[in-house]
């Protein structure tokens, strides 16, 4: 003799089922009890209200889904709680008695409920549409309710997974390489220019302290990440010398609009890192405004040899837009290295 495994009755559409059959019966015995409050309850009779129960719960669960399809939760919550309540109402009006009358046409004997035609009517009348009422209001209460949790949990997800990418960017601006670059050119400086060693030490703190203070934040002013570009570019430039040049040509409006923190300086690195600098290739970097974008684009003087690109950077960036904003970073790969980044007010 095989018996059923205890863990299916645990699976999810098993429990629902056993839950839907269950509060069926209960509400099929409880409607002929109504009906029935005084007298004679015949226990075939008293069965098959239950099953007719169990017949209205799976109608009311099944209409379910093409409510929420017509008139859903979300949108539309009044005219969702009347059309529920009219509708599941009337189609359990229609299949009690629709049962009844088969009931009655099969067996030969007056119907189970029909001893007072009149008084039995208003009484199913008020009990479907009470229940009708009750579970609408139920159904919508834990709608909302799960609809908050989801909500409440999207949201941790995603600040988790913007923390996930601040500290990536972190990470690529705490690079060892970059820090062992930053550190023989302080030592060159110290031996041929101490003033210009000074400023370059004030300029690697200042985008040390501006990446620590910034990295927990989702955005920052365009202008404070366009102040700390500065400081990472004169880093650069006191390697490359004038073979690197950059210009900014933004409308003091756009100053104030935001940007994730370490945007910008992950496209200029990216630019440095795969461009070759010397006297006859020039690295020029351009920021700007374009088609409502703000624009990152360098020219191409050549691959860095040695240098892969795994984009470990750019994919960072994206998706912490894509975060965000909900729109697309564009990219642009042809003559010109270009990235179209979205304005965020």
């Amino acid at each position: 003799m095989k018996f059923i495994p205890t863990d299916f009755l645990y699976q999810p559409i098993v429990k629902k089922h056993i839950a839907i059959i269950a509060v069926g019966f209960l509400l099929g015995i409880l409607l002929y009890g109504y009906i029935h409050s005084s007298g004679f309850q015949n226990i075939s009779e008293l069965l098959l209200s239950g099953l007719l129960g169990i017949i209205v719960s799976y109608i009311t669960y099944y209409s379910n889904g093409l409510l929420n399809g017509w008139f859903p939760w979300k949108e539309q919550p009044g005219v969702r709680l009347l059309c529920g309540i009219t509708l599941q109402g009337g189609l359990g009006i229609l299949t009690v008695f629709g049962c009844l009358w088969i009931y009655t046409s099969l067996s030969g004997k007056p119907s189970l409920f029909l001893n007072d035609p009149q008084d039995v009517l208003i009484k199913i009348m008020l009990l479907l549409f009470s229940i009708a009422l009750i579970y609408n209001i139920i159904y919508f209460a834990t709608y909302a309710y799960y609809q908050y949790a989801k909500g409440q949990l999207m949201q941790i997800q995603l600040q988790r997974k913007q923390t996930q990418l601040q500290l990536g960017a972190l990470k690529n601006q705490l690079s060892p390489h970059f820090l062992f670059n930053s550190i023989n050119t302080l030592s060159s400086l110290f031996q041929k220019d101490v003033k210009k060693a000074e400023i370059f030490i004030r300029s690697l703190a200042k985008s040390y302290q501006y990446t620590l203070q910034t990295y927990e934040d989702p955005l920052v002013s365009l202008k404070e990440e366009l102040d700390f570009v500065a400081s990472y570019c004169y880093l650069i430039k006191t390697r490359f010398g004038d073979h690197l040049k950059m210009k900014i040509d933004l409308p003091e409006a756009l100053l104030s609009s935001k940007v994730p923190p370490l945007t910008i300086q992950m496209l200029v690195e990216n630019a440095v890192k795969h461009n070759i600098m010397d006297a006859s290739r020039v690295l020029e970097l351009g920021i700007s405004s374009e088609a409502g974008k703000l624009l990152v684009v360098n020219n191409k003087t050549g691959k860095r040899p040695g240098i892969d690109s795994f984009k470990i950077g750019l994919n960072n960036i994206t998706a912490r837009y894509k975060l965000l904003t909900n729109q697309d970073v564009v990219i642009e790969n042809t003559d010109e290295f270009k990235v179209l980044l979205p304005i965020i007010r």
